[in-house]
């Protein structure tokens, strides 16, 4: 395909992906029609062995370009994440709209997924790129995207890094920091390290996006969801669980208040301790941990709507009925996540 082809072929999926009222098979469809455009550009070959390498770093597991790149199949996932991130641009843009929107983009896979849409919507004058990636894979993938799209005038800079314990240029001042390497319940990836590494180097106004991931206990009835589930595109409120309060908060007050003790040798987030009642365990059949993302505003991804909020399984409640919840701390280094302790009666 020709350069204007495919810009032209971006532009109409994300179109889609923007939509206030996409339905659902639209989006699926314009989400597939994505991955195979960004296949067909960057030539990765998906299937060879090298490409299901992860990279361990100090601060977790840095996922192979196949599996990043197979990331933006979680559809409610790509599809929240690139409206929110558009939402953003629009807020910025609409304050100040003489200077291009910046931003810093870490973890960027080989497609660069979640933001790369967004550059058939908008002008070099109006939004500007630094993208971070540690894959060196992934980095000649995404040097390819950017020629294949024609969009080297949106590139401020590429640097091959852990973003992690990158240093952010001082001539470079971004608007949003971009951030999305996570599993469910923060688990393995680096996305605390990095957070906590850029977004003190970034101005006092700049956006996180995500805005908050919060990890909870959660109680869920396994009939009630079920049932909800069979129901396809079930609008209906997800109220087959019951979260206990935040057991672990990333967001930006939080980053910057705990960032400088965050940097010392032997830091450790805080234990917390969460217990149910009764009537509360015996309405529920399992407790797990739940994780709930908001993407920028009223842009959110709740229990199940995507891998990254699936709960995480702790004990059957139906077999194990001494559990009144649990102890929990989460812990960062070279496999983090939330350790959790379950509490018996």
């Amino acid at each position: 395909m020709s350069t204007e082809n495919v810009k032209k072929k971006l532009f109409e999926i994300t179109q889609n992906l923007i939509s206030e009222d996409v339905i659902s098979d639209v989006l699926k469809n314009s989400i597939e029609d994505l991955k195979l455009l960004l296949e067909k550009v960057s030539g990765l070959n998906q299937e060879a062995p090298v490409n299901s390498e992860n990279i361990l770093l100090p601060t977790g597991k840095a996922i192979g370009p196949k599996w990043a790149g197979m990331c933006l199949e979680d559809i409610p996932r790509t599809h929240k994440f690139i409206k929110g991130i558009n939402y953003a641009v629009q807020k910025i843009l609409e304050k100040n709209p003489k200077n291009p929107v910046t931003i810093l983009y870490a973890g960027t896979g080989p497609f660069a997924t979640l933001i790369l849409p967004l550059l058939s919507r908008y002008k070099p004058s109006e939004l500007q790129l630094i993208l971070l990636e540690v894959n060196t894979i992934s980095i000649e993938s995404l040097k390819k995207i950017i020629k294949g799209f024609d969009a080297y005038e949106y590139i401020k800079a590429i640097y091959h890094c852990d973003a992690a314990n990158f240093t952010v240029p001082s001539e470079f001042e971004a608007d949003i920091l971009l951030v999305e390497c996570m599993q469910h319940a923060l688990l393995r990836e680096p996305q605390v390290g990095i957070t906590y590494n850029l977004l003190p180097q970034m101005k006092k106004e700049a956006i996180l996006i995500p805005e908050e991931v919060s990890l909870h206990l959660a109680l869920v009835d396994m009939d009630e969801k079920n049932e909800y589930l069979s129901i396809e595109n079930n609008e209906a409120k997800r109220d087959y669980y019951e979260n206990s309060e935040a057991v672990f908060t990333l967001n930006k007050v939080e980053v910057l208040q705990n960032s400088s003790d965050f940097k010392k040798e032997g830091f450790q987030f805080p234990e917390k301790e969460t217990h149910f009642s009764r009537k509360q365990l015996n309405n529920h059949d399992l407790i797990a941990i739940s994780t709930e993302i908001t993407v920028f505003k009223n842009i959110s991804l709740n229990i199940d709507e995507s891998g990254l909020t699936v709960p995480l399984f702790l004990a059957d409640l139906n077999h194990d009925q001494t559990v009144t919840g649990a102890k929990t701390q989460y812990v960062v280094g070279t496999d983090p996540g939330l350790n959790a302790q379950l509490v018996r009666s």
